[in-house]
């Protein structure tokens, strides 16, 4: 029997009739997001750290794909009324806001907050991380996958390569990675990294520890612990805030190196 998510008779069946709009429309949306089960980064994920025995909230999570497969009370957040009118018709929680910039004050706490192929879109990384630690419980799991640029970009030129090379060129995306920057924003944004996986499928696995081979495909998982009570560096500009950004600039703030290196610089006068 297959340890990976597929959906039951009943899923279906709930889909095809209970689905808010026209009998071919259902079935065409249960065709192309349903009927295969969850992505594999979700499905992956979901063998090593239980994502159905949790409570999940899905950022940008389309129809509901994943959310079907969680505990009660998780939900979804999505921008897009099409895909939010038809998860709920099927007996998901939605909430229809924009994540970087509507009030999320309201939302429960969750255990997992899940975001794939979404970070690369947003106009400020930071923010969105640090807004994702208020929905997540002491200690709650972040996932998040992303496109990434290639060891050797040339190789989208390689017949049949392309599509395995390319992802993080899609026009709409404004932020690009490597599996060290993706850890670098979260690290900083207050998440302790448990992995980074371009390889996080099976045995493949192994080869995130060799150097320069994770960098061989386009795409990667990252999985951080939220740090409770965390904070900027000691010598950050920032500090933790609970306002909508999630850091607010502290008063005022001296840079001492600087400063000592402009007294050094600086010709004394003899009168």
């Amino acid at each position: 029997m297959s340890r990976y998510l597929q959906p039951s008779a009943e899923l279906r069946e709930r889909i095809l009739t209970q689905g808010g709009y026209a009998p071919e429309e259902n079935r065409r949306i249960y065709d192309k997001w349903f009927s295969h089960g969850p992505r594999l980064q979700f499905q992956a994920a979901s063998l090593k750290y239980d994502l159905t025995g949790k409570v999940m909230c899905d950022i940008g999570c389309g129809y509901g794909m994943n959310l079907v497969y969680t505990q009660p009370g998780s939900y979804g957040i999505e921008v897009d009324s099409y895909a939010v009118q038809f998860a709920r018709s099927i007996g998901l929680t939605m909430h229809s806001l924009d994540f970087m910039h509507d009030d999320i004050s309201h939302l429960p706490k969750v255990d997992v907050v899940w975001c794939s192929a979404l970070l690369e879109h947003v106009e400020s990384i930071h923010i969105f991380l640090r807004r994702i630690s208020f929905l997540l419980k002491p200690n709650g799991l972040l996932f998040i996958y992303v496109p990434t640029i290639p060891l050797i970009p040339a190789l989208r030129h390689v017949t049949g390569l392309k599509r395995f090379t390319t992802g993080y060129l899609y026009s709409d995306h404004i932020n690009a990675f490597t599996p060290s920057t993706l850890r670098f924003f979260c690290e900083r944004a207050g998440y302790e990294t448990a992995e980074v996986s371009p390889f996080m499928p099976g045995v493949l696995g192994a080869f995130n520890h060799v150097p320069l081979l994770n960098r061989l495909v386009d795409g990667c998982t990252y999985v951080g612990r939220r740090i409770p009570d965390w904070e900027y560096p000691e010598h950050a500009t920032r500090r933790v805030a609970s306002s909508g950004v999630g850091f607010e600039y502290k008063a005022s703030f001296v840079d001492t190196g600087l400063l000592a290196s402009s007294r050094q610089e600086t010709p004394v006068e003899s009168d």
